[in-house]
């Protein structure tokens, strides 16, 4: 089974020190190696290029859901290369979820993105409200060094391979059953 390079996008603005920072934890916990490309650059050039070379973390920045001078958006592209993304979402001061983030979700799903799920970037997190959320939450990227954000941050790695490696192996069965 060939393991797919997994996409990491902001659902909604985030700041970009934020998003690099949690790309770069995210890929030393899954051992692949990270790459960033502005959503300026054409997906579809860039995505061909990244199918010829191992497997790695592909971050996005910027908003991949504008529209290029093509017609396509990234979410375009990652659905139908059907890359495995996962969307990070960041809490408000209160620790709520803004309604951009099941909006991008929203559109994420339309647009046939394999979203594994999304993961908290920042702020507090409480299991409770998450769940109160309705979305496909994979958990939470704290910021600080303590004890709980370390892991929090394991635990998330954990589902995320298995997620990652799940989806990984039902692309190559679905390759495997449309051969002629």
């Amino acid at each position: 089974m060939q393991v797919q390079s997994l996409v990491v996008i902001g659902a909604g603005p985030l700041p970009e020190l934020a998003m690099r920072r949690g790309a770069a934890s995210l890929a030393d916990g899954l051992a692949l190696p990270l790459s960033t490309l502005p959503v300026g650059a054409s997906p579809d050039a860039a995505l061909l290029s990244l199918a010829s070379e191992a497997p790695c973390l592909l971050r996005l920045s910027g908003d991949p859901g504008r529209l290029g001078p093509d017609g396509q958006s990234w979410l375009d592209a990652l659905g139908a290369w059907r890359l495995p993304t996962l969307l990070l979402g960041a809490p408000l001061a209160d620790g709520s979820i803004p309604g951009v983030v099941p909006a991008f979700l929203a559109l994420c799903e339309s647009r046939r993105v394999p979203v594994l799920g999304l993961a908290q970037l920042g702020g507090s997190w409480s299991p409770h409200q998450r769940r109160q959320d309705g979305l496909p939450w994979c958990g939470w990227l704290g910021e600080s060094q303590d004890p709980n954000t370390s892991a929090a941050r394991e635990a998330l790695i954990t589902l995320l391979k298995q997620r990652h490696n799940r989806f990984s192996s039902a692309s190559a069965t679905e390759a495997l059953t449309h051969q002629p």
